[in-house]
C-alpha cells in the first residue's frame, strides 16, 4: 500500500472513530467499523436511537472472545423485529434483505446496480446450471458424471466452497476405499462421501464417522471450560469403544493395565505410550491414525437420552457392596461396549476409563496450534469418578509421561 494511501486511510478511520454514530454503537465499533457505518448512513436508525445491542443483544461472550468463535446473542437480526408492518411500498413482511443490506445501507429503489452486477458475470449462471446438474446426478448415484458437473461449477467459480466439497464427495463415492480400513455396511455421509462405519484391518477396531460442522463446546459450570464457544471441525472417524487390552497387545505392546482382561479397556498408559502405540499401528496399516482433539472428542460425546447408569461405568456402579466410603482399589473398569451407546453410537464416552486427547491443555477458546512438553487434555471421567466429572464439557489435564489406572485411549482419524 502506498504511504499516501495508508496515511489517508488512517486519517479517515481516526475521523470516523470520533463520530457520534460509532460512539453510539459502543464496543461493537471497535471491530465492526464498516457494518456500523452501513447501519448509520442514509437510514433512520440513529434518529430512532437504536444501536447494535438493540438487535444483537449485549453479546458479552462475543466481545470478550475477539476471535469470532463466540457468536453474538442474535447472530442475524431480522428487519421484521422493528419493521413489523411490512414494506411501505410492497407490503411484504419477509425477505427484506432482497432489497436492503442487513444493516440497511442499500437503496431499495436502486435495483439497477444489482441487475448490472448479475448481467456482468455470466459465470454465475453457468455455476448455477452446473451445480443443479451435479445435484441431480448425485441423487441418482451417477458419481462420475456428477463429479464432472461439480468440476465445471468450480471452473466457473474457483473459490466456491460448496462446489469443491461436492466434487470431493463424488470422488470419494467413486473410490471409497481408504488405507488401513475396510468398509462395513452401505451407508455413506451425504456431505463428505465417507463411509459411515469402518473397521481397522487386522486389529478389528470399529470406527464411526462424525460429520463435519460447528460444535458449541465448553460450559459455564467450571472455570477451565469457559467460555462456551463454537468451533468448526471437518469429518473424522472415532473408535466405537475405548481401545481394549486385546487390541493393545495385538501390536506386540506390553500391557501395563492394573486390572487385566482382553475386553477391558487398556489403562495405566501415558500419552507418550499412546503415541508410540499409534505410530506402530500407522506403520503397519499404512494409515494415519491419531488421538482425537478436544473439540472432536466433545463433538462425539453427545449423551443418549437415558439415565447415566445405563450409559456409564462410574463410582455408583463399579464397586461391590453397599454405599459409604471405599478404597480406590474397590472400583474397577468394566468390559467395553457393555453400556448403552450415546446419541452418535459411541460406547463409554462417559466413564469406564478417561481418555487421552491429542490436544495440549490450554485456556479456552480452543486452539489446535502445535506445541510440546505441556499438559495434555483428558476427557470423559473414569470408573471411580462422581457424575459431575463425567460431563462431556468437563476438562482435566495430565502430564504426557504420567501413567494412571484411570486413563486409557480412543482412536481417531
Amino acid at each position: 500500500m502506498a504511504r499516501s494511501t495508508l496515511a489517508g486511510l488512517i486519517f479517515a478511520l481516526t475521523v470516523a472513530a470520533q463520530s457520534p454514530q460509532l460512539k453510539q454503537a459502543g464496543v461493537c465499533s471497535r471491530c465492526h467499523v464498516a457494518q456500523v457505518l452501513e447501519w448509520s448512513v442514509a437510514t433512520k436508525h440513529v434518529a430512532a436511537q437504536t444501536n447494535c445491542q438493540s438487535c444483537h443483544g449485549k453479546s458479552d461472550g462475543h466481545v470478550v472472545n475477539e476471535r469470532n468463535q463466540v457468536k453474538p446473542d442474535v447472530p442475524v437480526p431480522g428487519c421484521q423485529t422493528c419493521h413489523n408492518q411490512g414494506c411501505p411500498k410492497t407490503k411484504r413482511t419477509q425477505d427484506c434483505q432482497s432489497c436492503h443490506h442487513s444493516h440497511a445501507l442499500s437503496n431499495p429503489n436502486d435495483r439497477q446496480l444489482r441487475q448490472t452486477q448479475t448481467a456482468a458475470d455470466p459465470r454465475l449462471e453457468a455455476y448455477k446450471i452446473s451445480m443443479a446438474e451435479g445435484d441431480r446426478l448425485a441423487a441418482i448415484r451417477e458419481w462420475a458424471k456428477a463429479q464432472e458437473a461439480y468440476q465445471a461449477a468450480l471452473q466457473a467459480r474457483p473459490a466456491d466452497r460448496r462446489a469443491a466439497m461436492r466434487a470431493k464427495m463424488t470422488q470419494r463415492r467413486r473410490n471409497p476405499e481408504q488405507p488401513g480400513l475396510e468398509i462395513i455396511g452401505t451407508e455413506f455421509d451425504e456431505e463428505s462421501g465417507f463411509p459411515k462405519h469402518v473397521r481397522v484391518k487386522g486389529i478389528g477396531i470399529e470406527m464411526l464417522l462424525v460429520p463435519g460442522g460447528e460444535t458449541d463446546i465448553g460450559s459455564e459450570q467450571w472455570p477451565a471450560s469457559r467460555p462456551v464457544h463454537s468451533v468448526r471441525t471437518g469429518p473424522f472417524y472415532l473408535s466405537k469403544t475405548e481401545i481394549t487390552q486385546r487390541q493393545w497387545e495385538w501390536l506386540g505392546a506390553d500391557n501395563p493395565s492394573a486390572v487385566k482382561g482382553p475386553q477391558l479397556p487398556v489403562h495405566n498408559v501415558s500419552w507418550n505410550d499412546a503415541q508410540a502405540w499409534i505410530t506402530t499401528l500407522n506403520a503397519r496399516s499404512g494409515a494415519q491414525f491419531r488421538l482425537p482433539t478436544e473439540v472432536e472428542w466433545e463433538r462425539a460425546a453427545q449423551p443418549a437420552e437415558a439415565p447415566l447408569d445405563e450409559q456409564a461405568w462410574y463410582r455408583a456402579n463399579t464397586a461391590g457392596g453397599g454405599g459409604g466410603f471405599k478404597e480406590a482399589n474397590a472400583y474397577t473398569p468394566r468390559n467395553t461396549g457393555t453400556k448403552r451407546a450415546n446419541a452418535l453410537g459411541f460406547h463409554d464416552m462417559q466413564g469406564n476409563v478417561a481418555e487421552w486427547c491429542q490436544s495440549i491443555f490450554r485456556p479456552y477458546p480452543f486452539t489446535d496450534s502445535p506445541g510440546g512438553g505441556e499438559l495434555r487434555s483428558v476427557r470423559g471421567g473414569a470408573y471411580a469418578d462422581s457424575p459431575e466429572y463425567l460431563h462431556p464439557a468437563f476438562r482435566h489435564s495430565e502430564r504426557p509421561s504420567r501413567r494412571s489406572p484411570w486413563i486409557g485411549l480412543r482412536l481417531a482419524r
